[in-house]
């Protein structure tokens, strides 16, 4: 006897509310079952009615978990969890390893408050921090800037941890009448 399987691949590729709605009809059936509401059915049909019943709730979850994952797309927010979490420990471990120019840069920065500054295109005396991407440079693709006043930042959640160790990195009290070099900046005598 040759048995048509058409029916099962149609029924598994049946959409999340169809499957619900499959599911809640045999759920209803065992239910009246049960209540007596119907003449009592043979044991055969009871586990059929029940196979069907678990296998079309388990589709309907499926195609929601479907639904849910294309919508929220968790692995996207773990990775990037998990890029934050490793930057972190990163510049945690790296503090205090810093020479005397890092740190005249991050502590001239977190007294002004400032997480974004204008470097030479090479990074000045930055360019330590930028390969060691705690500094970074956040240019879009195509967008065009002065090769003397390159646009960097310090990302959110690196400047929440040189903030946490503020004490790190001293700095003496800012005068508002007098103009500070940017610590970043190279002389033009030491570019020769």
């Amino acid at each position: 006897m040759n048995l048509d399987w058409k029916w099962l691949d149609s029924f598994l590729k049946a959409s999340g509310p169809k499957s619900a709605a499959i599911a809640l009809a045999c759920g209803v059936f065992l239910l009246i079952a049960h209540w007596q509401w119907i003449p009592p059915l043979d044991p055969w049909v009871i586990q059929v009615a029940a196979f069907v019943l678990l296998l079309t709730a388990f589709l309907t979850l499926a195609s929601f978990a479907s639904i849910l994952n294309s919508v929220f797309q968790p692995r996207e927010w773990l990775v990037h969890g998990y890029k934050i979490h490793k930057d972190k420990r990163m510049v945690r471990k790296y503090i205090p390893f810093m020479n005397e120019q890092e740190r005249e840069i991050i502590a001239y920065l977190l007294a002004r408050n400032e997480k974004t500054f204008e470097a030479d295109s090479d990074g000045g005396r930055a360019a330590s921090l930028l390969s060691h991407g705690i500094v970074r440079i956040p240019v879009t693709l195509g967008q065009h800037f002065d090769m003397s006043n390159m646009p960097t930042r310090i990302p959110d959640h690196i400047w929440d941890v040189l903030a946490e160790h503020k004490d790190k990195f001293p700095h003496a009290e800012i005068d508002p009448d007098e103009v500070e070099p940017y610590p970043w900046r190279r002389d033009w005598t030491e570019r020769m």
